[in-house]
């Protein structure tokens, strides 16, 4: 018969310990709740309750508008909703503010180089001519923005 060799009593100690500690740090969820995708802001919050649940505030993001090319035009500059001012030309030339998008339509008024006005609306192509309709010291018309030689409009950003 083999002698029965006892263990010190701080081993059995320890290895209790790291055995009831391992039972208690177990990977069992069953008492934990699933993640869920609403929040939950303290118990009060059910779904009879409609206040306590925080609702989406809508967020009002620029819209883009697609670039539109006239045929045999250059490049359009102005900014619908920006401000513009009219270009100098060499003969300090004044741009005419039109009541409809093309060379046919009445005069309003003549604005001088270097005055600003607001871009409301544009681009429309008629008569070799990109037309913006603009507000120029509340007149409403539409200016055309250039021509192969020169442009008559610019963008007047000013940060």
């Amino acid at each position: 018969m083999e002698p029965v060799t006892r263990r010190p009593p701080l081993i059995s100690l320890i290895i209790l310990c790291v055995m009831v500690c391992l039972s208690a740090c177990s990977t069992d969820t069953t008492t934990t709740p699933p993640p869920s995708d609403t929040p939950e802001f303290g118990a009060s919050a059910t779904a009879e309750d409609p206040t306590d649940i925080p609702s989406r505030t809508p967020v009002n993001r620029p819209t883009v508008t697609p670039h539109i090319y006239c045929d045999d035009v250059p490049e359009s500059f102005l900014i619908v909703a920006e401000r513009g001012r009219v270009t100098r030309t060499d003969g300090d030339e004044t741009l005419n503010l039109r009541s409809g998008p093309g060379t046919d339509y009445n005069i309003l008024v003549q604005i001088e180089p270097l005055e600003t006005f607001y871009v409301v609306d544009g681009v429309q192509c008629s008569g070799g001519y990109a037309w913006f309709q603009i507000n120029y010291k509340g007149r409403i018309g539409w200016i055309a923005e250039g021509d192969e030689d020169q442009y008559y409009a610019e963008p007047f950003l000013t940060g």
